[in-house]
């Protein structure tokens, strides 16, 4: 049987719209916009990926299934975090001071948190999205990340009024420019992120 039978949807919907699991705005919007080019939504990709093959020892009461998926996901970021990190600021202090260090370039924070579908699916083309600023525009941009699950962070992410993960915001002469970015595919992201270097004069268009 295919993994989507009502007893797994059902269960999943739920868990989806809690806190670990809240998408952002620019997922709600473009769920099918996957960065990896494969049809259908990264996150249900991913979804599929942590059950397929686990049917004859998932629990079938509904809060134990929850249970035993919270341990598939701990599983997999055990693995997979390591692949997308991005560099962390911890903390409003450090976040100012990175404010000031990248005064005169493009400072990109994504904002995510553990166990968070959305932000395990989208990672990977987010550090790919990194690795490509970093080495065509080295002195132009900087990319971090922000934990909102840290106790360290929790003022910082409320003063940044970040309400789902993960969320991407732009920063320029110690200041956030413009809206929260929405694109979810690594072509368009690359595009955005250069646009608003031009916008800034910090490069040539």
């Amino acid at each position: 049987n295919h993994f989507f039978e009502p007893f797994l949807f059902n269960s999943l919907v739920p868990i989806l719209w809690f806190d670990e699991f809240r998408f952002p705005p620019s997922v709600q919007v473009d769920m099918d916009s996957s960065p990896t080019g494969k049809k259908g939504s990264p996150v249900f990709q991913l979804f599929e990926k942590l059950i397929k093959g686990q049917e004859n020892v998932m629990p079938k009461g509904k809060a134990e299934w929850t249970e035993w998926l919270s341990g598939r996901i701990k599983q997999y970021e055990e693995t997979a975090l390591p692949q997308m990190h991005i560099e962390e600021i911890v903390g409003e202090e450090e976040f100012e001071r990175k404010l000031r260090q990248h005064n005169g370039q493009l400072m990109i924070v994504k904002y995510w948190k553990h166990s968070c579908l959305p932000c395990l699916s989208y990672g990977p083309f987010m550090k790919e999205a990194e690795v490509v600023l970093k080495r065509d525009h080295p002195t132009q941009c900087a990319f971090y990340s922000v934990d909102i699950k840290r106790p360290e962070n929790r003022k910082l992410s409320l003063w940044q009024r970040i309400t789902g993960t993960p969320t991407v915001q732009y920063f320029h002469g110690s200041r956030q420019i413009g809206e929260n970015v929405e694109e979810t595919n690594l072509e368009a992201f690359l595009s955005h992120a250069r646009r608003a270097m031009q916008g800034l004069g910090l490069l040539r268009p």
